[in-house]
Parts: C-alpha cells; sequence; structure tokens
C-alpha cells in the first residue's frame, strides 16, 4: 500500500514557527525511512497556525533532510503565482532533486480576498486569472518542457514571437497533479491527459 503524508506545518499555540518547521522536518525524515511515497506541502497564506506559506521553499528544505521520499504541493494555487515563476521554481528542485518531485497546481486563492489581493502584486489579477487557469496550466508544463512558450511582442520590439523556456532546465520534469474540491480539476486532468 502506497502512503502519503499532507501538512499544511501547523504551528500549535505553543510553538514557534521555527518549532513547527522542524516538526515538519522530524515527520518528513520519518515518512522517509518507513517507506512514504509521497510528502505533500499546501499552500495557505495569512493563517497564524499554519506555517506552509512557500511550497517550494519548503520542498527544498525537506528535499535536503530526505533522501528517497517524493516531495509535492498539494498544491501551489496557480492564480496567486505567474506561470514562469512556478516552471521556474519546479524546475530548479527537479534539477536538483531528480525524480523526486511533484508539482500539484490548483485554482483556488489559498487565503482570503484582501491576502489573494497582496500575493498578486501592483498590477493585481482577477476572475480572468480563474477563466484563464487551463491555459496557465498549459504554460507551466510548456515552460518546464523542451517546446517552451512563445511570447508575442510588440512589432517595433521584434519582428517574431520570443521563445521562453524555464531555466535551469531539468534533464527530467516533474509529475504534475491537478487539484481540486470540484469536479471542475478532474474534468481538466483527464481533458489534458
Amino acid at each position: 500500500m502506497r502512503l502519503s503524508v499532507l501538512d499544511l506545518v501547523p504551528v500549535r499555540t505553543d510553538q514557534s514557527t521555527a518549532d513547527a518547521l522542524t516538526a515538519t522536518t522530524h515527520l518528513a525524515q520519518t515518512a522517509d525511512r518507513l517507506g512514504y511515497t509521497r510528502y505533500w506541502i499546501a499552500e495557505h497564506h495569512n493563517m497564524p497556525a499554519v506555517a506552509a506559506t512557500s511550497p517550494p521553499v519548503l520542498i527544498a528544505h525537506l528535499a535536503a533532510h530526505t533522501s528517497q521520499l517524493r516531495l509535492g504541493s498539494g498544491g501551489v494555487m496557480l492564480p496567486n503565482h505567474a506561470p514562469l515563476a512556478v516552471a521556474e521554481q519546479f524546475a530548479l528542485l527537479e534539477a536538483a532533486h531528480p525524480g523526486r518531485i511533484d508539482l500539484g497546481i490548483g485554482r483556488a486563492p489559498g487565503s482570503d480576498p484582501v491576502t489573494s489581493l497582496a500575493l498578486r502584486g501592483a498590477a493585481g489579477r482577477d476572475d480572468r486569472d480563474i477563466e484563464a487557469f487551463p491555459q496557465y496550466l498549459d504554460d507551466v508544463v510548456a515552460l518546464m518542457g523542451a517546446r517552451g512558450v512563445r511570447v508575442p511582442l510588440p512589432r517595433d520590439l521584434l519582428r517574431e514571437n520570443y521563445l521562453l523556456k524555464a531555466t535551469p532546465a531539468a534533464v527530467t520534469e516533474p509529475r504534475m497533479w491537478l487539484l481540486g474540491s470540484s469536479m471542475y480539476s478532474a474534468h481538466l486532468a483527464a481533458a489534458k491527459g
């Protein structure tokens, strides 16, 4: 039987964030030693009792302290991040820990509306980003792959599209997962194969 762990890195009332991270490290090492398959880190923001605000950073930390366990985001909330940033983070993780990285992506904000707006920066994002989720997902996959993404540029800059790829390029690609609490993600996952 394959077993996995989902960790939000809870911060108890009698703990500091450092204590919670130490507990998470010990839990991941125990899961690694016991032969668990996967360790998921979930993205949540502005919650004092949850320290899992940056899955890629936590994954890098845990990968350095384990040897066999697959580590993944359960998940990165894509509407909060630029597809290129996600692709670069996970391409780098895969290059550093080949065959051990999973990229779980969700389309929910993972927080309250004010925090979501703050995450998205001055340019902001809106419901159109939720609607564009399938395209953003395709972009992340293409950016991590050999083909990259063609970015159209204004005519005065270049007459051709610009080819953009996540760097550094890993020899392998992280396994991709779509996460969700509705049938939307299941249907999209089936459509994307």
